[in-house]
């Protein structure tokens, strides 16, 4: 206790009292057996310079240590007093983090998978456009595949008529709540019309719109499709031609001529600069002349110019454009233009 007296600085314990009253009293009695006497002379106060004690300085070490250890003490008393102690016994428990929610990612769970629903919707399509009053069994065994339990497989038909489909195209897909939605799909349907002998086949392209529900992890078909409107023409204005160079057109129009005739015989490789990566166009065709030829005005090795075609295909001749890039090759003291890449142009 001394220890921690000395570095609170608190003043040393003072002896009990009544030790000189008893050794008094004591005398007083007339007690002088050798035990009394003895006792009296060891709880008698005996001067210091008796005992060998000698006052010595405290070194500035301790002193220091003594004082830091003060400054501890009561700043952590300080600290209990200013935060409480139960923060220190039960701190307080962090506030449960906020959870973030996307109203769309949660909409969006609702939503049926759209590649499976085109999937569905435009196999279902090729079905229900398809019918022949010959084999009625077949286009229903067919509905029957995709179609939700309990709903009727006839799908509205009368069992007449002729219908072929060619091709079905999906397309948009508009979710509704509870996984499920609705698909368009574009089919295209071939009619025979006329009378024995004088048949002919009518194509045209049908818009259908199919319901979809997903149900036990997959997608089906929950009724009747419906018939739907194809969209209209709309108008476009094409931007304004680039000025052209027509030097350099009039230098580079038998290279580009010379390439689309290599192209059309697949003799591409040889006719295209070093390093163009050019796909083969195919077999059946040959050029049958270049209309149009204008590189755009402008700079530098690397030049885009438009090319106005007229291909030789399967008994017709077929009229397309094509955007055309030129890059300049050197060889030795020598450079000409060679064609690099070509494309569809776009208007």
């Amino acid at each position: 206790m001394s220890g921690l007296r000395k570095m609170l600085n608190l003043p040393e314990k003072a002896p009990r009292g009544g030790d000189e009253g008893q050794a008094v009293a004591a005398a007083d009695r007339g007690d002088s057996s050798p035990s009394n006497s003895r006792v009296a002379s060891e709880q008698s106060p005996r001067p210091v310079h008796a005992l060998g004690w000698a006052e010595e300085e405290e070194s500035s070490g301790r002193s220091a240590a003594r004082k830091a250890g003060r400054v501890v003490i009561w700043a952590v008393i300080g600290l209990a007093a200013f935060t409480g102690v139960r923060t220190w016994v039960a701190p307080a428990k962090p506030p449960a983090p906020v959870q973030q929610t996307d109203p769309q990612a949660e909409a969006r769970k609702n939503n049926v998978p759209e590649g499976e629903a085109q999937q569905v919707a435009a196999r279902f399509a090729r079905s229900y456009m398809t019918w022949d009053s010959r084999a009625p069994q077949s286009r229903q065994k067919e509905l029957e595949a995709d179609l939700a339990k309990g709903v009727d497989p006839k799908m509205g038909w009368d069992g007449q008529g002729l219908q072929l489909v060619a091709q079905t195209i999906p397309g948009t897909v508009t979710q509704s709540s509870g996984k499920r939605a609705r698909v368009r799909v574009d089919v295209r349907v071939s009619v025979i019309t006329g009378k024995r002998g004088k048949e002919k086949t009518v194509s045209s392209w049908r818009g259908l719109e199919v319901p979809v529900a997903q149900r036990k992890g997959r997608v089906i078909v929950t009724g009747q499709p419906a018939l739907v409107g194809m969209p209209t023409p709309v108008g476009y204005k094409a931007p304004t031609e680039p000025e052209a160079d027509s030097t350099l057109s009039g230098t580079t129009r038998q290279t580009v001529k010379n390439f689309l005739t290599a192209w059309a015989t697949g003799g591409e490789d040889q006719a295209a600069a070093p390093g163009a990566d050019i796909a083969p166009l195919g077999a059946g065709m040959s050029l049958e002349s270049l209309d149009g030829w204008a590189v755009d005005a402008g700079s530098g090795d690397k030049r885009t110019g438009t090319a106005t075609v007229r291909w030789k295909v399967a008994g017709a001749l077929l009229q397309q454009s094509y955007q055309i890039t030129l890059t300049k090759v050197s060889a030795s003291s020598a450079s000409r233009w060679q064609v690099e890449a070509i494309n569809a142009k776009t208007a």
